[in-house]
C-alpha cells in the first residue's frame, strides 16, 4: 500500500515550528510520499532543520528569480524510507528532476525523465513564438518537481496565481500548463503512468466554489483542466471528485484574511490527477485503469483546518493582525493499493541530502570572524510584505477579489500580510540588543525600574548599556585573551538585581515598534513580573505596585474604548467596523471600513455582512 499526500503549507518553516520539527511535521501526515507546495525557501535559506529528517529523503525546487520577491513558491517532495541505500521501496523514486522544460541543471544529467527535451523556438496555437528565455522563466519560479517512482511519475506542482487584469502573469500561466501538458502527454505515450499532485490554483467546476458566479466554469483555466478529465475525453481522473462526484463543501482553502474556515467557505484547487493502466495487463482502460483497480481512497484531511468547533482549535476573531496557527490550505491524500516493488535501487543524485547547501561546502576563516545575518521573521505581525508576495500568498483561484464596482471599489482592497515564522532565540536577543543600543538613557536605577514598567523596559536596559560601555573603556589599554572571550561578564553586588531582571527578560517575546499595541494583560503580566523580581532585593525600591498595573490596564482599555467610539458600524451586525487601506491601484493609501466577522455564506446571518464603507479622507500615504 502506498499513501500519497499533497499539502500547501505557505511556508514550510512556520509549519516546521508549529509541530516542533520537520519529522513531526512529516509523522503527522503518515504517508509514503509527501508533497509540499509553497515552501517559500530560497537556495540561500536551506539548512538541514527544514529539509532533512531522519527516514526521509528529500527533493526540492526553489524560486530561483531575482526580482526583489524575497522567498516565495517553492515545492518539496519528501519520501519515507527504510534506507536511502539498496532499497525496493516504491516511495523512493529512481530519477527526480528539478522543473518540467528540461532545461534546469539537475534535468540536464542522465536522470533526466522520459528523456524530453523541448525544442526550441516553439509554435503554440493563441501563444505565438515560446523562446528559451520563456520556457526557463517557467522553471526557474520553482514550481515542479518530478520524481520516477518506477510504476508511475509523479509531478509536484504549485500553479501560480494570478489576477484577471495582469496580461503578462496570464500569458505565464498559460504557458506554465501548456508545456506541462506537452510533457504529460509525452510520457503517456511512453505507457508511462503519471500522476499530478498540488495547488493547481485552479477549481475546475462550481461543485468545488463556496460561490460560483454565473458563468463560473467559463473560465479559460477552469475550460482547460476540465478538457484534462476522464468524462471530457480527457486523460486523467480527479482522484477525489471521481470518488464522491456529489459531495458539496469540499474544499481546500479557505481566503485566511477573512476568517473564512469558520464558515467552510473555500475552495477545491488543491488535486490528485492520475492516469495510466493497471498493473493486471488489461487494455482496457474503460473497467481496468489504475484508478479502478488501485486507488483505494482519496479524502480532504480536515483535522488540519485552522478553525473548527472544538476549543483545542483557534478562531479568528477579525482584524489586520489576526493570526491563525497552520496553512490556509488542507492536505489531501492518496490510498493505493497492490503496488509491486521495484528492483534495488539507490537514492537519486539530486535529492536534497547531495545539495552543497546541505552537505556542506569549504569555508573561509572570514566567514567565521563575520557577524552573522539577523534572522528575518517571515510576514510576521508588524512587517511589511511585497506586493508579489501578498499576490502570490492569497488563496484566489483567480477569483477571491470582491469589487463594487469599477469606478468606487480599489483594487485589491483585501491584500494582508499571511503569518510567518516565529523569530528564533537569535533573533530575540539581537532585537533585544537593538532595543538595548537605541534606548533613551536613564538617570538612576530607581527611574529604570519605574520606566522600565512604563516604557516596555527600553529605558533601563540602555542605561545598563551605557553603565557597561563606561567599564569597558578602563580594559582597553590590556589585551584580552582567549579566555577572556568565554568568561562570564563580573558583576558587582550593586548590579546583581538588574542584571538577574535583564536575563529573566531575555525570554520574554520581544515585540517590534511597528506592531500593533501590546496585548493589555501581557503588559501587566510584564509590569508585575518586573515588579515581583525588583522585590527581591532592597536596593532597588518597588515602584510598580497593584495600583500602577490597574492603572495601566485602565489606560489601555479607555484608549481601546475610544478606537471604538470612532469606527462605524456595520450595517448587519451594528457592530465596529474594522479599518483597512487600499493597498495598490489609484486608491492606493485610501483607508476603508468593513464587517469584523468572518466570511460566510450570505444565508448565515452570523458570516460578514459585506458592509463597506470609504473613510471620509483620503490618505496621502504610500504603501511602504
Amino acid at each position: 500500500m502506498v499513501k500519497i499526500v499533497t499539502y500547501n503549507v505557505n511556508g514550510l518553516r512556520p509549519r516546521v515550528a508549529q509541530h516542533g520539527s520537520l519529522r513531526r511535521l512529516l509523522d503527522s501526515l503518515d504517508a509514503d510520499i509527501i508533497c509540499f507546495q509553497e515552501t517559500k525557501l530560497s537556495r540561500q535559506d536551506l539548512s538541514g532543520d527544514v529539509i532533512m529528517a531522519e527516514g526521509y529523503e528529500a527533493f526540492i525546487s526553489c524560486n530561483h528569480t531575482s526580482r526583489g520577491r524575497g522567498a516565495y513558491s517553492g515545492v518539496a517532495t519528501f519520501c519515507r524510507v527504510t534506507s536511502a541505500f539498496s532499497s525496493q521501496e516504491v516511495a523512493l523514486p529512481v530519477a527526480a528532476e528539478e522543473g518540467f522544460a528540461g532545461l534546469q541543471g539537475s534535468a540536464k544529467d542522465s536522470e533526466t525523465i522520459g528523456d524530453f527535451v523541448l525544442k526550441m523556438p516553439v509554435e503554440e496555437e493563441g501563444l505565438g513564438e515560446i523562446t528559451r528565455e520563456e520556457l526557463l522563466r517557467l522553471d526557474n519560479e520553482g514550481r515542479c518537481i518530478i520524481t520516477d517512482h518506477g510504476h508511475f511519475v509523479l509531478f509536484n506542482l504549485y500553479g501560480p496565481a494570478i489576477g484577471e487584469d495582469d496580461e503578462e502573469r496570464v500569458r505565464f500561466k498559460l504557458l506554465f500548463y501548456k508545456i506541462l501538458q506537452k510533457r504529460w502527454e509525452y510520457l503517456l505515450a511512453l505507457g508511462k503512468r503519471v500522476f499530478i499532485v498540488g495547488d493547481l490554483n485552479i477549481a475546475p467546476g462550481s461543485i468545488d466554489r463556496c460561490d460560483a458566479p454565473p458563468g463560473f466554469e467559463k473560465q479559460m483555466f477552469r475550460e482547460w483542466l476540465r478538457s484534462m478529465l476522464k468524462e471530457n475525453d480527457g486523460p486523467f481522473f480527479d482522484a477525489f471528485r471521481s470518488k464522491h462526484p456529489e459531495r458539496t463543501g469540499a474544499y481546500t482553502c479557505f481566503n485566511q484574511k477573512v476568517g473564512a474556515e469558520e464558515y467552510n467557505y473555500g475552495s477545491r484547487i488543491d488535486h490528485i490527477l492520475i492516469s495510466g493502466s493497471c498493473f493486471h495487463n488489461c487494455n482496457s482502460e474503460d473497467t481496468h485503469s489504475i484508478f479502478h483497480c488501485h486507488v483505494k481512497d482519496c479524502e480532504i484531511m480536515n483535522h488540519f483546518k485552522r478553525s473548527g468547533d472544538t476549543e483545542n482549535i483557534s478562531k479568528w476573531k477579525g482584524g489586520r493582525s489576526s493570526k491563525l496557527e497552520g496553512s490556509d490550505h488542507i492536505p489531501v491524500y492518496i490510498i493505493l493499493n497492490g503496488i509491486p516493488e521495484l528492483p534495488v535501487h539507490s537514492t537519486p543524485s539530486s535529492a536534497a541530502r547531495y545539495l552543497p547547501e546541505i552537505r556542506g561546502r569549504q569555508q573561509s576563516i572570514v566567514s567565521f570572524l563575520s557577524k552573522g545575518k539577523i534572522c528575518e521573521v517571515e510576514d510576521g505581525p508588524g512587517l511589511s510584505m511585497s506586493q508579489d508576495q501578498a499576490n502570490e500568498s492569497c488563496c484566489t483561484d483567480d477569483l477571491e477579489r470582491k469589487s463594487i464596482s469599477k469606478e468606487e471599489s480599489p483594487t485589491g482592497i483585501t491584500e494582508f500580510s499571511k503569518g510567518g515564522d516565529l523569530p528564533s532565540s537569535t533573533s530575540k536577543r539581537r532585537n533585544l540588543d537593538h532595543w538595548i543600543n537605541e534606548g533613551p538613557s536613564g538617570n538612576s536605577q530607581n527611574s529604570n525600574a519605574t520606566l522600565l514598567a512604563s516604557h516596555g523596559m527600553k529605558a533601563s536596559f540602555s542605561s545598563i548599556k551605557s553603565m557597561s560601555n563606561k567599564k569597558n573603556k578602563h580594559n582597553l589599554s590590556s589585551q584580552p585573551t582567549i579566555k577572556s572571550f568565554f568568561r562570564r561578564p563580573e558583576t558587582r553586588t550593586g548590579d546583581a538585581n538588574i542584571n538577574s531582571l535583564v536575563s529573566s527578560v531575555d525570554t520574554v517575546p520581544v515585540m517590534d515598534e511597528l506592531c500593533y499595541p501590546m496585548d493589555v494583560s501581557l503588559l501587566e503580566n510584564i509590569q508585575c513580573t518586573a515588579a515581583a523580581e525588583v522585590d527581591q532585593d532592597s536596593s532597588i525600591s518597588c515602584s510598580l505596585t497593584a495600583d500602577n498595573c490597574n492603572t495601566a490596564t485602565l489606560e489601555w482599555q479607555r484608549i481601546h474604548q475610544r478606537m471604538k467610539m470612532t469606527l462605524p458600524l456595520c450595517k448587519g451586525h451594528r457592530e465596529p467596523c474594522i479599518p483597512r487601506s487600499v493597498k495598490k491601484g489609484s486608491n492606493i493609501g485610501r483607508q476603508f471600513y468593513v464587517c469584523g466577522r468572518a466570511q460566510g455564506p450570505s444565508s448565515n446571518p452570523e458570516a460578514n455582512c459585506n458592509h463597506f464603507q470609504w473613510a471620509s479622507v483620503k490618505s496621502k500615504g504610500k504603501r511602504q
